[in-house]
């Protein structure tokens, strides 16, 4: 595939293998998450109540740092896949913009490593979170770059509903994130769960612009 210079436009094909790449990067950084859960040494002589200890306080950091970076790649990932059904072409720009989004995806385990072995420190906990919201705002340049451009999103494909859910929900992501490093300031515990509030984003945003949630995939 021929690099597009700035003011090129490339349709599909072309633009499958952008969508193919992506989803290959965050496969790639969710099988990452995964390989970091690591089995505790065995300790010889113990019985199983001392195993069942050890899985309990040994491996629970990890699988807790997987469950939510698992969902968070996740979210990101169907955030992209949203943004990418719009999208009917591309050039150099948007290319790059969505590199920069995929190296924070790939970048995910590293903060999810640090969160898990530190999880009750400030620091690894504000790491976290500016990494996410990160990724996020990332993804909302993808979106405003191209829904800016007519040559690169089909906007007749949304009504105004449609659009407006779709601004707010890829700016109101980064904000809980934001919002919850100012909690870690007062514990890093409360922080942690402040970022339950991504599960109330879509359905107040669906609320607020009497959006259905549905749009045509095929």
């Amino acid at each position: 595939m021929n690099e597009p210079s700035e003011g090129e436009l490339q349709r599909s094909p072309d633009l499958d293998r952008i969508a193919f790449f992506s989803d290959g990067v965050f496969a790639i950084a969710i099988t990452l998450l995964v390989l970091e859960i690591r089995l505790p040494e065995p300790i010889p002589g113990s019985h199983a109540s001392g195993l069942v200890s050890a899985l309990v306080e040994e491996l629970w950091p990890d699988f807790y740092s997987f469950l939510i970076s698992f969902w968070f790649v996740g979210t990101l990932w169907m955030a992209h896949h949203r943004v990418f059904h719009y999208i009917r072409g591309y050039n150099r720009t948007l290319l790059v913009l969505n590199l920069f989004f995929l190296m924070w995806i790939v970048l995910l385990p590293f903060s999810a490593t640090l969160l898990s072995r530190y999880e009750d420190q400030q620091v690894a906990v504000i790491i976290y979170a500016a990494h996410v919201a990160v990724a996020e705002l990332a993804l909302a340049w993808v979106w405003r770059y191209a829904s800016r451009a007519p040559q690169l999103m089909d906007t007749r494909r949304m009504d105004s509903r449609q659009r407006r859910y779709n601004e707010l929900l890829v700016f109101a992501m980064p904000l809980i994130f934001a919002f919850s490093i100012g909690v870690s300031f007062i514990s890093p515990q409360a922080a942690e769960l402040s970022w339950l509030l991504v599960f109330l984003v879509r359905p107040v945003l669906l609320r607020i612009t009497h959006y259905s949630g549905s749009y045509d995939a095929s």
